[in-house]
């Protein structure tokens, strides 16, 4: 996240926080915030700064420049929030929620949804999320879950999903987040000549197509690097 603006929407809509209550708590005028939020307002300093971060419930310096990790070192995560993969080696980066809100889609009326979140947040260690991830900025992945079975075969019900949400448009073959006629979409993606395909993985879905001048009513959200089955059983 390279400006001031993304990060605050990023601890709005991860903390489910209002622009009206950051106005608030940081008792400056609506217009101060807007600009904040625009990115008329490069950087915050002083009072506003550090009023800002205990809002945002993340590290000033972060906040301010960018660097390093959002979390502060003293704030703890709950067993219930949290599923830990190595509880005896330290945490890397914890993945927030995939939370789509008014504050997230604000251009956006969405009607139907083909995600449903029910995870709050999972920790790796270094180790972990580097043979996972790579180099990816931890800052830059979401999770979600499938909510339907359109994608049976390659992501079931329930599966959860980790979602690079740097990617903005559509770079190349495969499943993609997007938005699409007030629908949020989770479905793979292949162009075939000027045509942008939209398939479904379940064969009793038909495939259809978005064409050059339906492009501009389409918005990318992010695309899916991998999957992590969520079936659970029983003894």
């Amino acid at each position: 996240m390279t400006s001031l603006s993304e990060r605050i929407k990023f601890r709005l809509r991860t903390l489910n926080k209002t622009q009206a209550g950051l106005c608030r708590y940081c008792k400056v005028k609506a217009p101060s915030v807007s600009k904040w939020l625009s990115g008329m307002t490069k950087t915050l300093k002083g009072e506003n700064l550090l009023r800002a971060a205990e809002f945002l419930e993340c590290d000033p310096d972060w906040l301010a420049t960018g660097k390093g990790f959002w979390q502060l070192n003293s704030s703890k995560t709950t067993e219930q929030d949290t599923f830990t993969e190595n509880t005896e080696s330290q945490a890397f980066p914890e993945f927030e929620l995939f939370a789509i809100s008014p504050l997230f889609l604000s251009e956006f009326i969405i009607s139907t949804s083909d995600i449903n979140s029910s995870i709050s947040s999972i920790e790796y260690t270094e180790e972990q999320y580097r043979r996972m991830f790579g180099s990816k900025d931890p800052q830059n992945l979401n999770i979600t879950n499938i909510k339907v079975d359109n994608m049976s075969g390659t992501l079931e019900p329930g599966d959860l999903v980790f979602v690079d949400t740097s990617i903005k448009k559509y770079d190349g073959d495969g499943i993609y987040l997007f938005v699409f006629s007030n629908h949020l979409h989770l479905k793979r993606l292949q162009m075939v000549g000027n045509i942008l395909m939209v398939i479904s993985d379940n064969p009793k879905y038909q495939t259809w197509n978005i064409s050059q001048k339906e492009k501009s009513n389409m918005s990318v959200l992010g695309k899916v690097l991998i999957s992590q089955s969520q079936i659970f059983q029983r003894f």
